[in-house]
């Protein structure tokens, strides 16, 4: 009976270590925050893949941009002429070209909002460590092409802008002046403020500490998200060097983070009780140079234009963008397919049926056209889950590892009942398998082996002799 205890015990503990090896556990930077004022959208299962899924969109210090100027996209595809963000090139530190964004580092104090005429607070903010509040913009802030109308604010020092909130905020889909770890709760003049202008939404972190290193002096700093695109960055106290900031409990980071999201029916079952993988890719960053920002600093990032603004097909074709644009009828939007629309593209068949032709904008799309088969992979992620070559190699290992845990239970079961029928028959003597145990004993067996005859067949004729077992009993 010990052995029917220990053996089902090792068995599911080796079954056990083989389920986590093949489970994908994702390191990040993250740490979560606290939700509030919202109902959070956290899903069962989330996991986040690789920076800049397309090389094409990855930012690079190393170029350069002629100076910005006054002239922006707007949300509607039209430009703009009021952007107020413009700077001579007087003491640029650092200017390029990151794919959708311009970059510019400044030294100036003209770009700092005096919150003073009853600027908006939340309690949580202004009392809190890694608290995230999200309010409501005035306008459409357009972000990476996404008009976005409302922003969440975090204790950290950055605003999560995705419409999808989950707790891992410093992840992915961020404008963040300067994320690190700030706990409003040291000093009594810590503040989280905040003010609509109608025209541009103005967030400051005033007088706020480091949680892991509040014996230095508090840290000042705004970002300003201005209606046409433009986002600046302005620093008024900065007590230590940037790069001297902990890492250890937070990330530290200064730019923007944009995402899209993909969601898959974990073991494939669409069924209402199956469990959903979100699995977030980023495809683009701007890494503002963290050795660049000290007090009086300005980081400029202006806006490029981007397909998904258009809302025409001539418009989206026509226009002078930095990507490869393509217009798809069956959902009537402009894109290069990557943007947060990236799961519809797949599922309507854009890779397929989006063109880049002005004389086909004349075409009229209807329900009845075949539509090309769409795969469940995305071979536009080149790695990760997402990626054709790594989804079938999963299922493979998960066809694998099912048929060795079905070897395992088969065997599992086979034993126990053996021992358990062992069990019976040794403890019911008079049933017909107690008897069967009986004559079949190692005394009995061994009486018969001594009392057995052999016969052979020599002869021609088939006669047959006796030979007598010459086995003794021992």
């Amino acid at each position: 009976m010990a052995m029917t205890e220990q053996v089902p015990l090792q068995v599911f503990i080796y079954v056990g270590i083989i389920i986590c090896s093949l489970v994908d556990f994702i390191k990040t930077e993250d740490v979560p925050y606290t939700l509030l004022n919202e109902p959070s959208n956290f899903n069962p299962v989330i996991s986040f893949e690789g920076h800049y899924i397309n090389k094409r969109q990855a930012p690079s210090s190393s170029d350069t941009t002629s100076p910005i100027t006054e002239t922006t996209p707007s949300p509607s595809g039209t430009q703009s002429t009021q952007s107020s963000t413009t700077l001579s090139t007087i003491d640029v530190k650092d200017q390029g070209s990151h794919k959708y964004y311009t970059s510019k580092v400044v030294l100036s104090d003209k770009y700092w909002d005096e919150l003073n005429d009853f600027p908006a607070q939340h309690a949580s903010l202004t009392n809190g460590h890694r608290i995230a509040v999200t309010v409501g913009l005035t306008f459409g802030f357009p972000f990476y092409g996404h008009s976005v109308r409302k922003v969440t604010i975090a204790t950290g020092g950055f605003l999560y802008m995705s419409p999808f909130l989950h707790s891992w905020l410093t992840a992915t889909q961020y404008i963040a002046p300067l994320m690190a770890n700030f706990d409003t709760t040291i000093g009594n003049g810590s503040d989280i403020l905040y003010k609509d202008y109608t025209d541009r939404f103005v967030v400051e972190w005033r007088d706020v500490y480091l949680q892991d290193q509040n014996h230095t002096n508090p840290f000042s700093f705004q970002t300003t998200l201005h209606k046409n695109g433009s986002i600046v960055f302005g620093y008024r106290q900065v007590p230590i060097n940037v790069t001297e900031i902990i890492t250890a409990n937070h990330p530290v980071k200064i730019g923007v983070s944009d995402a899209f999201y993909v969601d898959a029916t974990v073991n494939g079952q669409r069924s209402r009780k199956g469990i959903t993988r979100r699995t977030i890719y980023e495809y683009h960053r701007v890494e503002v140079n963290l050795t660049l920002i000290e007090e009086n600093t300005v980081v400029l990032l202006e806006p490029l234009l981007t397909c998904n603004i258009a809302n025409d097909c001539e418009t989206c074709i026509q226009q002078n963008s930095n990507f490869e644009c393509k217009w798809c009828a069956a959902i009537s939007r402009c894109s290069d397919g990557i943007d947060w629309h990236r799961q519809e593209w797949m599922k309507a068949g854009c890779t397929s049926l989006a063109h880049d032709t002005v004389s086909r904008c004349n075409e009229i799309y209807t329900t009845t056209t075949k539509k090309p088969t769409v795969t469940t992979c995305d071979p536009m992620i080149s790695s990760g889950k997402g990626s054709c070559n790594e989804m079938k190699k999963e299922k493979n290992t998960q066809q694998a590892v099912g048929g060795i845990i079905g070897i395992v239970l088969v065997l599992l079961i086979l034993i126990v009942a053996i021992v358990g029928w062992f069990v019976y028959a040794y403890r019911n003597p008079t049933s017909a398998s107690g008897m069967w145990l009986m004559e079949h004993r190692p005394s009995v067996m061994k009486q018969k082996i001594v009392n057995m005859k052999f016969w052979k067949r020599t002869t021609e004729t088939g006669d047959k002799y006796k030979i007598e077992s010459s086995a003794s009993e021992a």
